[in-house]
């Protein structure tokens, strides 16, 4: 299969180096503490606020984008994604996480070949 999408969704992996980066296509979400880091790094436009999401539709509500931010402080952020609905922090070439030593929990907490991993390869494949 090609190696943008189409992969075998029993295929076994043994790092993420392995894989098509399946786990890239999910929605990302950063706490505000994530987003604060990455943004000092200079990743801030990588990523949109909740808030912000929520605004967009209801602009009316603008003046309370700081309890807004505080109701969404566990899932304050999400990394964008590319044209090809990859996360915009993976390499197009190397498959890789450009910010692997910075990525969010969610990514760190993922286990190559663990039900959620499999379970993301036959959802998407």
């Amino acid at each position: 299969m090609d190696g943008w999408g189409n992969i075998y969704t029993d295929m076994e992996v043994k790092t993420c180096k392995d894989c098509l980066s399946t786990c890239c296509k999910p929605e990302v979400d950063v706490t505000k503490k994530e987003y604060n880091s990455l943004k000092a790094k200079g990743y801030k436009k990588e990523m949109t606020t909740r808030t912000d999401i929520f605004l967009e539709d209801n602009p009316s509500y603008e003046n309370r984008r700081g309890y807004l931010d505080d109701m969404y402080n566990e899932m304050f952020a999400i990394i964008n994604k590319g044209d090809d609905g990859f996360c915009r922090l993976l390499d197009r070439v190397t498959r890789l996480c450009t910010i692997y030593d910075s990525r969010p929990k969610v990514c760190r907490d993922f286990e190559v070949n663990s039900n959620r991993c499999n379970s993301i390869k036959k959802c998407i494949n």
